[in-house]
């Protein structure tokens, strides 16, 4: 028989030891007889006599024998309804439940000494304390004692204690609910933890979209887009046609670089709502990076018809504009984002920038000028200033805005490049030389540098020094003709005849046809002492095997030496080689006009122009041999021509106006 009652007996003086035997038996007599009472008038509270009887030897055990007081039962309310738990039996909690144990059942008298305490919540004796579930299940989950979906039995324990000592552990087995990790995840601040709840969460309900939709959302946060692609993929398995699920899913393609998804997927969403403005804009960004601009822009044109009002894709169509050269439609995308968005201080940089690609100078500055006021530590912003003010030839504010980008970005190779390139303009060989070597002490490699370097040393004749350069930059140059023309000439000036006319060679199998670099060739055999050699070298070559190449050669030698009978008849002989080329006409006729024959220096010129009428040069010659014979008229009309075809060509325009004069004088003195 158990005792419900938690109020502590008061203990009695000692007694002798023969009184206290007959006490305890009188004790047993009476509860045997509350026992049998009990089982007659309330069978439902014991199991049968046989259970009673075990009651009372475990009560006379206790009390006379002083053994450990044995626990039957316990009764506690959960959620507003009783329940009484055995040793048998297992004690179920979620995180919504409350509890409170009302009475515990054991050997002793009044329950003195009894105390009932739950693991992992509350205090050492939770008797008759309202306990919440959401506190076991949380312990459960932050010792890693609970796994996915129900808690073990043996987790968690209720433990009956009698003066300290246990007497009974009852399981407790903690429900543990996709709801749980769920809540987890939204409250804990570490990304990696999240991700490891709702995965749980995941495992305990598959076909729950929100919660994968979450998760799908954490992965792309945290970069792992392929993870994040599968979780989408899985929620568009459930439910295909999730609008928000496909925009989510298309910017994790475009983050991957998975354009072509980019584009099938955006499709997908058009389908559904043709006006989705997002969708075309993803459309537009991936055709974009397709390289196929045309596209984009059609898909940027089309999403801005739907929302005319939206300043990143009237950017990104300012963007696609500039890639395709179409510079002007892009500035005024870029105005119109910047109408709205005024303090975009990137739109203004690609306004500025633009207006650099166009050649609008002034325009560039203005810009460029706003964005250094916005952003005073943007080198970038200062390096194109000077580039603007070098396209409008004022150097010295170009050479200043490059110094003050340097100052912000002083390893910036291409900065000091520009740096290096607007001095060599200012006729400021010693500073460029010094920008070169800084770029090449950031960037040893850089052809450009070597080249320019090189070609510095070459022009005041250290050529010591710029053929090593020149031998670097051949590595990488693809201009390998004109560097090893140079080197040629380099080493010819150092005396080293053999490696010049090796680089001569080179250059010609390269594809240089400068007739200079033939002349520069017999030149070296002319400095090794050689010079009618050379010529007589070229005449025999001629008389033997009259090539056009040995042919330009010798001629342009008879032009060099004042041989111009000479020059005019190997220019007759190209032109039996090769009678459509109307180079040959033209060089005929300057050798014509060199000897003083001016009729036919027109008569050749006039055959040259025939074959390439489209050659300004022919008609401005054509056009000074008429003026010296005082044709002003035919002058006048051949300077026009050349004019039309070559509207910067500054002589041309200078010289019409002077042929009018020219011929109202001619007029008035006939």
């Amino acid at each position: 028989m158990g005792y419900l009652s938690r109020s502590a007996a008061k203990p009695g003086q000692k007694a002798r030891k023969f009184k206290k035997v007959w006490v305890a038996v009188l004790i047993v007599l009476i509860l045997a007889a509350g026992g049998l009472a009990v089982g007659f008038l309330y069978p439902e509270r014991v199991r049968g006599l046989s259970d009673g009887l075990a009651r009372l030897k475990n009560a006379f055990s206790f009390i006379v024998l002083g053994q450990k007081p044995h626990f039957y039962s316990l009764i506690l309310e959960k959620n507003g309804k009783d329940y009484r738990i055995t040793s048998h039996d297992v004690f179920e909690v979620s995180y919504r439940d409350e509890f409170v144990i009302k009475e515990v059942s054991t050997d002793v008298l009044f329950g003195s000494g009894v105390a009932v305490d739950i693991e992992g919540i509350g205090e050492k004796d939770d008797f008759g304390k309202l306990l919440k579930g959401i506190d076991l299940v949380d312990k459960a989950v932050l010792t890693g004692r609970a796994g996915v979906g129900e808690g073990k039995p043996e987790d968690f324990s209720l433990r009956v204690e009698y003066r300290g000592e246990p007497i009974a552990s009852l399981p407790v087995r903690i429900q543990i609910t996709p709801q749980d990790w769920l809540r987890y995840a939204r409250s804990s601040g570490n990304q990696k933890v999240q991700i490891e709840y709702l995965k749980r969460a995941i495992a305990m309900s598959p076909q729950d979209t929100n919660v994968r939709r979450m998760l799908a959302s954490l992965y792309f946060q945290a970069g792992m887009t392929r993870e994040a692609i599968a979780q989408y993929q899985e929620v568009l398995a459930l439910k295909p046609n999730d609008a928000a699920v496909l925009k989510e899913l298309a910017k994790c393609y475009l983050k991957s670089g998975q354009n072509e998804e980019v584009i099938r997927t955006s499709e997908r969403i058009l389908r559904a709502n043709p006006k989705d403005d997002a969708a075309l804009v993803d459309m537009a960004v991936a055709w974009g990076n397709l390289g196929n601009w045309n596209k984009a822009i059609s898909s940027y044109q089309a999403a801005l018809k739907i929302k005319p009002e939206n300043p990143v894709a009237i950017f990104r169509l300012g963007e696609a504009y500039e890639k395709t050269k179409q510079w002007e439609k892009a500035a005024e995308q870029y105005r119109l984002v910047l109408e709205k968005v005024p303090k975009a201080d990137h739109v203004a940089v690609a306004l500025a920038d633009v207006f650099l690609k166009m050649g609008n100078f002034d325009e560039a500055i203005r810009w460029h000028r706003e964005v250094v006021k916005r952003q005073p530590k943007n080198a970038a912003a200062y390096a194109n200033l000077g580039l603007a003010y070098g396209g409008k030839g004022q150097h010295r504010e170009e050479i200043e805005n490059y110094r003050k980008a340097i100052a912000l970005n002083p390893r910036d190779p291409v900065i000091h490049f520009n740096l290096g390139a607007a001095y060599e303009k200012g006729k400021r060989e010693h500073e460029a030389v010094r920008e070169y070597q800084k770029v090449l002490a950031l960037k040893p490699e850089d052809p450009d540098a070597l080249e320019r370097l090189a070609d510095l040393h070459f022009k005041a004749g250290r050529f010591s020094e710029a053929a090593p350069l020149y031998e670097k930059v051949l590595k990488t140059s693809s201009r390998k003709g004109t560097i090893h023309s140079r080197l040629g000439f380099a080493y010819a000036e150092q005396k080293k005849p053999a490696l010049s006319i090796e680089n001569y060679k080179k250059a010609m199998r390269y594809g240089v046809k400068d007739p200079e670099m033939n002349h520069t060739m017999a030149l070296v055999y002319t400095k090794m002492g050689k010079t009618k050699e050379s010529v007589a070298m070229y005449e025999k070559l001629a008389a033997t095997n009259p090539t056009a190449e040995v042919l330009n050669i010798l001629a342009d030698a008879y032009m060099k030496e004042k041989l111009y009978d000479k020059a005019v008849r190997t220019y007759r002989k190209l032109i039996e080689l090769n009678p459509k080329k109307a180079a040959y006409y033209s060089s005929a006729a300057y050798a014509y006009g060199l000897n003083g024959d001016l009729d036919r220096q027109i008569e050749y010129y006039q055959k040259s122009l025939k074959l390439d009428a489209e050659d300004d040069e022919a008609y401005m010659n054509l056009a000074a041999a008429y003026e010296k014979k005082g044709l002003f008229q035919e002058a006048m009309k051949a300077y026009t021509t050349a004019y039309e075809l070559n509207p910067d060509s500054t002589k041309a325009a200078r010289k019409i106006p002077q042929m009018k004069i020219r011929i109202i004088q001619q007029k008035q003195k006939q």
